[in-house]
């Protein structure tokens, strides 16, 4: 079965380079996106399992995709990918399709 993957991000060759990368496995299908527009019209339009993050967003908007994507979308798996390499982007998309739960910024940005 092939998994569709959204990729929305604000530095359109970095996206581009995801776009490829995703590609290269023939069981995954990457739409990309660089606008909300453009991310919601895919959305609207393909069966997605997962929406992948990428760089150049901003907080608040990031927090207002999450929001929305939770109300309108709650089956769709969010991962936030802003950096590394392939082997982790294998990783984290590997890692949500099999269920396991990566860890989120909130965690990630927590200070003890």
């Amino acid at each position: 079965m092939q998994v569709n993957i959204a990729v929305f991000g604000k530095n359109k060759e970095i996206v581009d380079t995801l776009e490829r990368v995703i590609n290269k496995n023939e069981m995954w299908k990457a739409y990309c996106s660089c606008t909300e527009i453009e991310l919601q019209s895919i959305l609207e339009s393909k069966p997605i399992q997962i929406l992948l993050y990428s760089s150049g967003i901003g907080k608040r908007e990031l927090d207002n995709l999450e929001k929305w994507m939770n109300v309108n979308y709650p089956e769709i798996h969010e991962i936030h990918h802003f950096g590394g390499g392939s082997g982790l982007l294998y990783c984290e998309i590997n890692s949500t399709l099999s269920g396991v739960n990566s860890i989120n910024k909130l965690e990630l940005n927590a200070i003890e």
